[in-house]
């Protein structure tokens, strides 16, 4: 009688127990990308997040110590990613249902579809590294590791414009890595959130995890990264600059159902108008798209007002759609999405470029229509289209001792882009962001833009201003901390003081560049290690 192989004797219950296993692992991955989501907003910490992303990478430790395929890690990453972008992403489908008119099942489609292209980033980074640098060294694999997830984390935000919303970084507001942001960037933080992550990850149980002296190494330099960046000064670089500004930020919490009707546009401009001409700050912001015509379409009793009182030594920065001419739009007339500075003692003139700033990195299917996608927005039912671009770097606007400079809603999430307009003779000593994302409704998209601004803040010791539409309008110092700010989705104005700084932080001198250095090294370690294993074994 011929005695059953152990194969045999298992594989039915084995193949049941491994589906299981397999389930149960893609369950855990798809939770802790909603946690990961979670930990930007609604809960806002930084240690959930690091949690999140060490229960992430314990579990793929886990499935590739019980032999699971890199493709199977970067199977469990792409429901990672699910569970992030989905979750963290999901006031898009308010956009394009509740405003645009597209069928709710298109739109929660929409959201899926996009997620799992931004998913695709780290699932790529993930499966690599389990392919090519699975060293035997632990921290060789967690730096590996980290350095592949901040290269994906990085070409997220570059690729077709980049879309780097909810980049691990921000997660990390107010933890002791965000004294990195002046050094290295969001960008930066995160790769060492994804170190510590994926440090501590090794010391999970059931994880195949590092024991003995081997997991002394990995536990020492997690603590290391976490205190360590206590010891960097937030003010090393920047001192203050003139007299603080006297500021006034107007939120009109105009219904984005109601925005673009005539007779709400003309009142919206008489509200802003109003609450300019009863401020006695010295500089005014209203947000994106306050006017929703050009200026030279303002009524006069209502322009007449605010430019005597501009005349009395008030300046204003109004968001309003700009006709560019054909020099300035590749031969055609076409709209700019602007901020329009009206400055005591100079003339107006909406066709002076240097009396406007125009929006430069503009939005997707919002702003520009991607090649291809024309049918995705003619099934939208709000007003979208191609504008015109502004410079990549314009001119500061000086008000009192300061120099503003002016970015518009989405563009605050390129830091690389928002550096640009600090160095120099005429460098921003304050930054302004106006915004309109009432589109989004009573979302965690508000609470999500203001940690972007904030992040802005940290990695150029510069004060942020922000006046929006709904929320949340804020004043930000150089520090990255929130003075103070309007509660979301009421109208009313924000009255402060604003220190301008002048100086350059690291960040401010070399952008994204230190960041994905220290990646590529990371990973160029890891697979180094790796190769070098597999050379003694096959001794």
């Amino acid at each position: 009688m011929t005695r059953p192989t152990r194969r045999a004797e298992a594989s039915p219950f084995a193949s049941r127990a491994g589906a299981g296993t397999r389930a149960a692992a893609a369950l855990t991955a798809l939770a802790l990308g909603l946690l990961h989501a979670a930990s930007f907003a609604p809960l806002d910490h930084w240690a959930l997040a690091l949690a999140a992303l060490a229960g992430f990478f314990g579990l793929l430790r886990g499935v590739d110590a019980r032999g699971g395929s890199p493709l199977a890690q970067a199977g469990l990453a792409l429901l990672f990613g699910l569970g992030w972008f989905g979750a963290g992403l999901a006031w898009l489908y308010v956009s394009m249902h509740d405003y645009g008119g597209m069928p709710a099942a298109m739109a929660a489609a929409a959201v899926v579809l996009f997620a799992a292209y931004l998913s695709l980033y780290p699932a790529l980074a993930v499966g690599l590294m389990a392919r090519f640098g699975a060293a035997r060294s632990p921290l060789a694999r967690a730096l590996g590791l980290a350095g592949a997830w901040t290269l994906g984390e990085l070409a997220r935000g570059w690729v077709m414009t980049g879309f780097p919303w909810l980049a691990v970084g921000y997660a990390q507001l107010d933890g002791p890595l965000d004294r990195l942001a002046p050094l290295v960037g969001v960008f930066g933080v995160g790769a060492a959130a994804a170190l510590v992550a994926a440090l501590l990850a090794t010391l999970l149980p059931g994880t195949g995890a590092t024991r003995g002296r081997a997991a002394l190494p990995a536990a020492v330099l997690a603590i290391a990264l976490v205190v360590g960046p206590l010891a960097v000064p937030r003010d090393a670089w920047t001192r203050a600059h003139g007299a603080p500004l006297s500021v006034r930020l107007i939120q009109g919490n105009v219904a984005q159902d109601m925005k673009f009707r005539p007779d709400r546009t003309l009142g919206a401009m008489r509200d802003y108008a109003q609450r300019f001409v009863e401020g006695t700050a010295t500089l005014t912001v209203m947000p994106e798209t306050a006017w929703t015509a050009p200026f030279d379409r303002t009524p006069q009793p209502i322009a007449q007002a605010m430019l005597e009182h501009v005349a009395r030594g008030h300046a204003v920065a109004v968001g309003v759609p700009t006709f560019v001419p054909p020099a300035a739009a590749g031969g055609e007339v076409r709209l700019a999405n602007s901020v329009l500075m009206l400055r005591p003692g100079i003339a107006l003139d909406p066709q002076d470029a240097a009396q406007r700033y125009d929006k430069h990195h503009l939005v997707p299917f919002g702003e520009f229509v991607p090649f291809g996608f024309r049918w995705f927005v003619d099934m939208m039912t709000i007003p979208l289209g191609d504008f015109a671009r502004g410079a990549t770097v314009q001119p500061t606007f000086t008000v009192g001792d300061q120099r503003i400079a002016f970015n518009v809603c989405y563009e605050d999430l390129f830091g690389e882009e928002i550096r640009l307009a600090v160095p120099g003779e005429r460098g921003a000593t304050v930054l302004a962001n106006v915004s309109n994302i009432a589109w989004f409704g009573r979302s965690h998209a508000l609470p999500q833009h203001l940690a972007i601004a904030r992040m802005r803040s940290l990695e150029t010791a510069r004060p942020m201003l922000r006046a929006t539409n709904t929320g949340m309008t804020a004043a930000i110092d150089a520090g990255g901390r929130v003075i103070a700010a309007l509660e979301p989705h009421t109208a009313g104005v924000l009255d402060v003081r604003v220190q301008g700084t002048t100086g350059l932080t690291p960040f401010t001198r070399w952008g994204n560049a230190p960041a994905l250095v220290l990646s590529l090294a990371a990973i160029a370690l890891a697979l180094g290690t790796a190769r070098a294993g597999r050379r003694t074994r096959s001794r």
